[in-house]
């Protein structure tokens, strides 16, 4: 089965490069991965060049948990190295989120008409690609069909379906950082979109708690933790919702201007 990758071409060839890495990577406890990016797990003495040179070989990296007083000093090396920093506050949850969403779920009225649905092997490539086109079109780069199918890292990847097979909402979550690591039981999670047209309806909230909810019984995941622009307060309250909130880390990622040049990879 042919792979499902879309987006712009640097979008497409990150991650294209990404997953070709991570076959050689994924034993290595420094690195985590998501379906779209090889990122650095942690903050560590080495975070700064391991995530440039991520960078390099992708067109876009980034070190995940760390500390906010520190994110200044990655920034400075990455500009030094002629790449582009970008700051994601690290929203991160683990007892709360379990707690808040369950607490989501009791309460939510599903909307009549949509089903909540989680892709798997037997999902069709015309459903692929609706959820891919959806969620560019909401500003979210999708992780390839293959990984929502469960051939990359463990985890799950969630769709709302209209009555007429339009998909309105989208989300996952991933088991991204090594067995050995000490964030062995986190999840990255999120990549939530709504179309347009059903905004305002909780459905990325419904989706996202489901997420949080089914990784904690399927793979154990007990922390979730989710990359939000500062300048994004619809996705902040959304996921403070959820338990997943505000903390002390931030994502510091680094651009390659050459790939994207003043662009950021997603949203």
């Amino acid at each position: 089965m042919p792979e499902i990758i879309l987006g712009s071409p640097p979008q497409i060839q990150t991650v294209q490069r990404a997953n070709a890495l991570w076959t050689i990577l994924h034993d290595d406890p420094r690195f985590a991965f998501q379906g779209r990016a090889v990122s650095v797990a942690n903050e560590q003495d080495d975070a700064a060049k391991l995530a440039i040179s991520l960078s390099r070989l992708q067109g876009y990296a980034s070190c995940h948990f760390v500390k906010r007083p520190n994110a200044q000093g990655f920034s400075d090396a990455y500009q030094a190295a002629g790449l582009n920093p970008q700051i994601w506050e690290q929203y991160w949850g683990r007892d709360s989120a379990q707690t808040q969403s369950h607490a989501f779920l009791q309460d939510f009225q599903v909307p009549e008409g949509l089903t909540l649905k989680t892709v798997t092997h037997a999902t069709s490539d015309e459903t692929i690609l609706k959820i891919c086109e959806m969620s560019l079109e909401a500003g979210v780069l999708p992780v390839p069909g293959s990984v929502m199918r469960g051939e990359g890292p463990k985890g799950l990847f969630s769709y709302v379906e209209a009555t007429d097979g339009q998909i309105v909402a989208t989300g996952g979550a991933f088991m991204a950082y090594h067995e050995d690591s000490p964030r062995a039981d986190e999840a990255f999670w999120g990549m939530l979109a709504t179309h347009e047209a059903w905004r305002g309806k909780r459905l990325a909230g419904w989706v996202g708690a489901q997420l949080i909810e089914d990784m904690a019984e399927k793979f154990g995941a007990r922390g979730f933790s989710s990359g939000v622009k500062p300048d994004n307060p619809s996705s902040q309250a959304m996921c403070s919702r959820l338990g997943v909130g505000p903390s002390e880390y931030v994502y510091v990622g680094a651009v390659d201007p050459a790939a994207f040049g003043d662009a950021s990879v997603t949203r």
